[in-house]
């Protein structure tokens, strides 16, 4: 499709004004300008697909909750959206996410990204070139060849695209290997490298994380895929008393990492900023850690997260958020 340009252009223009500025009709900018009501509405279309508008949902938040649960967990923060606006909460949570980001986050800040579907729906909502001199570090390396787009290492590239050119942007290295032995010789491999070392310190020292809360069943990719492939099933996850995870760190009920023998190799398995570092982040007054999860399922994984203190930002759907302040 060519680009609007001349006459076409000026007539682009004045629709739009008299269409979202001036409240009117398509019948009324019809009879204004001279032409049908279908030519304004080809008009208004080409306008967005080229992008000349943009559409911001302002979805409702549920004030009350939002307050309970900043009292309930000693949150610094809430954002709590209308359940039911689509048939995917995650977009939703995305939006919201993205928005909150935007009006905490300034110029030149640290910025580390975790993984999931959620992160990505945040990431695809963010505004263009909104921040500049941002720096940009995933929270971890990948853990499996799969599912890539929702990876740090892919959500820190996609974030970095919407602000070109003033960003930078680091990666995290994948580790393939599948013994106990062969892990901690290639972690340490890795972490004599200066660059790599450097980004991991990086990675920890951010202003701003943004990160996901994960569930521990079949079908849920990331952490729980790993394990599988490690001979821990979900049943054993859950027999192990694990709840939920956070950037590839297994927690139980009460927030507290589960460590067990079985479980380290799993954790040893992803270059990751830690609990103890998004605890600590967390308690800082000068820094974000916001998790974006929810949807039907996630509210022992969620609260157990919260018991935990991992982040001190939560934003999610108004039926968690009721069930977690119920």
């Amino acid at each position: 499709m060519k680009l609007i340009t001349g006459p076409e252009l000026r007539q682009v223009v004045q629709c739009l004004e008299l269409y979202y500025r001036q409240g009117q009709s398509q019948k009324d900018i019809a009879q204004t300008l001279g032409v049908s009501a279908a030519t304004v509405s080809r008009l208004l279309k080409r306008a967005h697909d080229d992008g000349l508008v943009r559409v911001e949902l302002d979805l409702p938040r549920t004030q009350a909750l939002e307050t309970a649960l900043v009292q309930r967990y000693g949150l610094r923060d809430a954002v709590v959206v209308a359940s039911g606006g689509r048939a995917d909460v995650r977009e939703e949570l995305g939006v919201a996410a993205a928005a909150y980001f935007e009006k905490i986050t300034a110029h030149g800040m640290r910025v580390g990204l975790s993984c999931g579907f959620t992160l990505y729906q945040t990431v695809h909502a963010l505004r263009e070139r909104r921040l500049r001199d941002l720096v940009l570090y995933p929270l971890s390396g990948e853990s499996t060849l799969k599912l890539v787009d929702i990876s740090p290492n892919t959500l820190v590239g996609m974030a970095a695209a919407r602000y070109r050119p003033h960003v930078t942007a680091y990666a995290l290295p994948v580790q393939h290997v599948q013994s106990s032995r062969q892990l901690l010789r290639e972690r340490r491999r890795l972490l004599r490298d200066p660059e790599v070392r450097r980004i991991y310190a990086g990675a920890q020292d951010v202003d701003v994380a943004l990160v996901g809360i994960g569930l521990i069943d079949e079908q849920t990719p990331g952490f729980c895929a790993l394990a599988e492939a490690y001979g821990v099933s979900v049943n054993r996850l859950r027999q192990l008393g694990v709840v939920g995870e956070i950037n590839y760190q297994p927690f139980d009920v009460d927030g507290r990492i589960v460590d067990r023998p079985e479980l380290r190799a799993l954790v040893q398995r992803v270059l990751a900023v830690d609990g103890p570092h998004l605890q600590s982040l967390s308690r800082h007054d000068d820094r974000w850690v916001i998790a974006v999860a929810g949807g039907p399922g996630k509210v022992e994984a969620i609260r157990g997260a919260l018991r935990g203190r991992f982040m001190n930002v939560l934003v999610t759907d108004q039926d968690v958020a009721a069930a977690l302040v119920a």
